[in-house]
């Protein structure tokens, strides 16, 4: 055999199995747009409402204290409607800035449902 066709073999191998990793990369995070990072509920929290909440939820930071930030562990906040919550979150409420041109709705779900394990 041929030493062109050793070398066509083994590029076109390679390239078959570059494309089928590709193939599995791009289907194992369905939803995940391109140069997007993964990031779990309790860093989306931290990252966008830790600040004023704190990271218990409890809004006993500066900030929060400034801004009379809701305690995310009372009965109020923990009682409410999934939907209301995420509408909250999304655009705002009095201090607060919405998130919803910031995080995906994904990302606003996932705030949303770490908020109740506190």
């Amino acid at each position: 055999m041929s030493t062109k066709y050793i070398v066509r073999g083994t590029i076109t191998t390679a390239f078959a199995i570059l494309a089928s990793w590709t193939f599995m990369m791009d289907r194992s995070q369905p939803g995940k747009a391109a140069g997007e990072m993964v990031l779990s509920p309790r860093s989306l929290y931290v990252q966008n409402c830790a600040k004023c909440h704190g990271s218990d939820g409890r809004a006993d930071t500066a900030k929060g204290r400034e801004l009379d930030a809701d305690d995310l562990t009372t009965s109020k906040v923990q009682n409410m409607n999934t939907a209301k919550l995420i509408r909250i979150i999304t655009d705002g409420k009095g201090d607060m800035p919405g998130m919803g041109k910031k995080l995906t709705a994904a990302q606003i779900r996932s705030i949303a449902g770490y908020v109740r394990v506190f």
